[in-house]
Formats: C-alpha cells, structure tokens, sequence
C-alpha cells in the first residue's frame, strides 16, 4: 500500500507499460483514473481492476488535444476529489531515417509524445500544487540519451520530454511538485513488437514473411548487457517508487530501466 490515499493518472493505460503500471497503482492503494485512446481495451483493464478489488475509473482521450487533456484532469479531480500523481506514459513509437521522415510523421509524433506531456502536465499542475504538492513521472526512452539508427524522431520528442521534465522540476519545487523521467529499454509490448517490426525492416534484416517477434525479441536483447528487454511491471516499479513519498527528495532527473545499455 505505498500509494494509499493518492490519486494517479496514468495515461496510455490500455496496454503495455500503461496497463501494468495502472494496475500496480491500484494494487499499492491508489485510486487510479486510466487514460487512453483506445476505449475497449481501456475498459477491460479498468474491469479487472474493479473485479480485483481496487479502484479506478476509465476515460477514453487523445492526450495530443487540448480539451481531450483538460477533461481528462477535470474528470478525474471531480470523481476523486484531487490529484496527487500523473503518469504521463502513453506514446507512440516511430523508426526512420533522418532525412526519410516525413512531415506528417514529425508532427504525429511530437504532437502525442511531447504536445500530450506538455498538455496533460499543464492541466494537472493546478491540482498537484492544490494537493500540496505530488509528483509526475513521464516515460522517456533511452532513444532520448543516446543515439542509435533510425531514432531521430522518436527520440527527439523523449529528449524535448526529458528536457520539460528537468524544468518543470524546477519551476515546480517550491510547490513540492516532484517531476522525473523513466527511460526504458525497448521492450516486450505491443509498441515494443512495432517498434523492432520496424527496425527489422530498416536494418535490413526483414526477411519478407511473417514477423518473428520471438526471434526478434532474442536478437534485441543480444545488444542489452543484462541480455534482457523491459517488461510493463519493470517500468511500473519504477513508476512506483518516483510516485511514492519515497522519492520526496528526488526530482529533475531520470531513471533508467535498461539492462545496462547506457553505460556500455
């Protein structure tokens, strides 16, 4: 129960990171809004909270508009009466070529990695402040640290992400606002299995036939010293401790979850 008497947004909840992550909130004794675009699967999640014995409550919302952002926050203070974390998770992944990206492809990407943190952040920060201070936790990536083929976009956006991060620490400290970043390997989730489909295919290694993500899981993990990919609930440890009292001292920095990668 390291979360108990919180309330947690946690958004990109219907899958991956998302849905492990809202489900360890509960689990810890957080009230948990759950946010993501995809309605359905958000729902079953949320269900199996509820059935499990916790809290939470679904809101279906596309983080990158405005007023999609702003309810989500309202909704969320106005079922539970405050706000105390924001885990802005959801995201979506990208792999190209510098000069190969598109524009409509820049622009999807920074309006949902980095539009929807700046905007869901903007929303919540009222509300933290109003608790008396909390903390956000944002999913960065360890394409935002270091470079590698085909990330420019991508992890263009998580660097812009761990940047806000740093500042809103700052500006937010005398509030007793905490924010930090959570820079994950790549990992074993339905984004995981996009995100390595693409990277097959641009490092010359797709073979043309059904994707092997198995056989794509063992080759990616061969380049990680631990010789292992992240897992939802590595993430959502994480996130657990960056959202705990726990952590009061620690902010404007970043923890990463990545078997040693940035280090070698």
């Amino acid at each position: 129960m390291r979360l108990k008497g919180k309330v947690a947004i946690v958004t990109g909840a219907a899958s991956g990171y998302g849905k492990g992550s809202a489900e360890m909130f509960a689990r810890e004794g957080a009230k948990v809004a759950a946010v993501d675009i995809n309605g359905a699967e958000l729902k079953k999640v949320v269900d199996g909270i509820n059935k499990a014995g916790w809290e939470a409550i679904a809101i279906e919302a596309d983080i990158s508009k405005a007023a999609d952002a702003k309810r989500m926050i309202e909704n969320t203070v106005g079922k539970f009466g405050k706000l105390n974390v924001l885990f802005n998770n959801a995201g979506i992944e990208h792999m190209g070529l510098i000069h190969e990206v598109t524009e409509e492809d820049w622009d999807r990407i920074m309006n949902v990695n980095l539009k929807g943190t700046w905007l869901c952040s903007k929303y919540a920060i009222p509300h933290l402040i109003a608790a008396g201070g909390g903390s956000m936790v944002h999913t960065a990536s360890l394409s935002a640290l270091k470079g590698r083929t085909g990330n420019a976009c991508y992890g263009a956006s998580k660097a812009g992400v761990l940047a806000m991060s740093q500042i809103m620490a700052v500006e937010l400290a005398p509030h007793k606002v905490r924010s930090n970043c959570i820079c994950p390997v790549v990992a074993t989730t339905p984004m995981g299995e996009r995100f390595l489909q693409r990277a097959m295919k641009l490092y010359g290694m797709d073979t043309g036939g059904d994707f092997d993500f198995e056989g794509a899981k063992q080759m990616a993990a061969t380049t990680i010293p631990m010789q292992m990919l992240s897992e939802p609930d590595d993430i959502a440890y994480a996130a657990v401790y960056l959202a705990s009292d726990e952590s009061r001292l620690v902010t404007g920095t970043y923890i990463t979850v990545d078997g040693g990668s940035r280090a070698a």
